[in-house]
């Protein structure tokens, strides 16, 4: 520019400058003609269909195009809202939060400003070129990535061509269920008090055996078949069984009150339909390995989810794909109209557990003579699953400081909640009050005592 302003002063350097703005063109055309079009790249996005609540996973770019070898390419991609960067690929480096790619909630940093972290960037090689990029939801459901804005830059800088590709790819975020496979072997090996459940023996003595299997390290010593072990020259175990084919049907609460986020850090973001779908998940794995048949529903303001219960590993798949998709609702539960539903469509008896929470002293008395009308048809387990938060303010621990306010407020909801539960008490359900994070060994318990009455 300033060698053309030049020209209006010294005319001989026109000519110079006339050629320096040839030479600047034919870099430009040679540029864009050794550029391909991006539409030639051949694309590849690799996905998981299934990846669970709060997990990172791998979402990889694979782009090959002879002519583009040394060439700088930017990949903008559209992802779902609820999705988070964990960490992106510029250039052959990792770039966002600590953490490995695949790392299970990835690193805790703060996230960039741009809600994509940016563009992948990566340079042509010999071979394929792969962009690798880790996400992570802390939403349950089906979500779509979107199309792709790829840019592709000349050897000399000077063009910049893009193209867009088109195309929805889906993936399900599901209940993580973290300890599930943990669970399966402990109570596989009836080692119920690894999984914080006491165990109680039935009167009149011990519980019925069922079968000899294979020592698993852990096992109670005790339960050691002696004379199995000399006759097969291994170690055998006795395995006891209480009772077997009886109905468990989990009742999950999605209404207004379950909306309330109860985690921080890996799975911050969580809220008690989360923790109750984990927790009745595990319970009905458990259930369905002991032969159980095992339903499931939903409620807010009536049922909104039902399957039948039914027996077998395809069973838990059922139960899982009814429920991942499901997000509170901005209603009350009705809890007397869910428990009339559930009466109409399965008149057999059954073991019932509830995922709920305590109503407002006001509506505890509807809430305890849904559970009494109910209770008398069904053998029912209401587990009440408190508020983190409320829990924390009214027994602060260690250094934490809460307004005295604060805690006089909590305190009075705590007293509250304590009534209510002794109210619902009477009402011939057995009420569990526990924590989200921590419903999942109460619920095991119950179920085994209630296992255990059978009829």
């Amino acid at each position: 520019m300033l060698l053309s302003a030049t020209t209006l002063l010294v005319d001989r350097l026109t000519p110079l400058v006339v050629l320096v703005d040839l030479l600047l063109l034919g870099a430009f055309v040679a540029d864009y003609l050794r550029t391909p079009p991006p539409a030639m790249i051949e694309l590849e996005r690799r996905i998981p269909a299934r990846v669970g609540l709060s997990r990172g996973f791998l979402r990889v770019l694979a782009l090959s195009c002879e002519r583009a070898r040394g060439l700088r390419l930017e990949a903008h991609e559209e992802f779902p809202a609820p999705f988070r960067v964990l960490a992106r690929t510029v250039e052959g480096e990792t770039v966002g939060p600590e953490g490995p790619f695949g790392a299970e909630g990835g690193g805790e940093g703060g996230d960039a400003p741009n809600p994509s972290g940016g563009p992948d960037v990566g340079i042509f090689g010999e071979g394929p070129l792969e962009l690798a990029r880790s996400y992570r939801s802390d939403l349950r459901g089906a979500f779509r990535f979107g199309g792709l804005r790829l840019r592709l830059r000349g050897r000399l800088g000077l063009v910049e061509r893009q193209t867009r590709f088109e195309g929805e790819q889906e993936i399900a975020v599901e209940p993580a269920l973290p300890g599930l496979r943990n669970t399966l072997r402990l109570a596989a090996s009836d080692r119920w008090q690894d999984l914080g459940v006491r165990m109680l023996r039935r009167r009149g003595g011990e519980t019925e055996f069922e079968s000899l299997r294979e020592y698993v390290p852990g096992d109670d010593k005790r339960r050691v078949d002696w004379k199995a072990f000399a006759r097969r020259g291994k170690p055998m175990v006795r395995q006891y069984q209480v009772e077997r084919g009886q109905e468990l049907i989990l009742m999950i609460d999605s209404g207004r009150r379950m909306r309330i986020t109860t985690a921080l850090g890996r799975k911050r973001g969580w809220s008690k339909l989360d923790w109750a779908i984990d927790a009745a998940l595990q319970l009905a794995a458990v259930a369905l390995a002991k032969g159980d048949r095992v339903g499931c529903a939903t409620f807010d303001r009536g049922l909104s989810t039902w399957v039948v219960p039914a027996k077998g590993a395809r069973q838990l798949t059922r139960l899982s794909q009814a429920l991942f998709e499901r997000q509170p609702s901005p209603h009350d539960a009705d809890l007397a109209r869910a428990l009339r539903e559930l009466a109409a469509r399965h008149r057999r008896r059954a073991t019932v557990i509830l995922l709920s929470d305590v109503s407002d002293p006001l509506s505890v008395g509807l809430q305890r003579r849904a559970l009494a009308a109910a209770s008398g048809r069904h053998r029912l387990v209401f587990a009440a699953l408190d508020d983190p938060g409320l829990r924390a303010a009214a027994e602060p621990v260690g250094d934490s400081e809460v307004p005295a306010s604060v805690r006089a407020t909590a305190l009075e909801l705590m007293g509250d909640r304590r009534r209510s539960l002794r109210s619902l008490a009477t009402s011939g359900a057995r009420v569990l009050d526990a924590l989200p994070a921590e419903a999942a060994a109460p619920l095991l318990a119950a179920w085994l005592e209630e296992r255990r009455r059978g009829g």
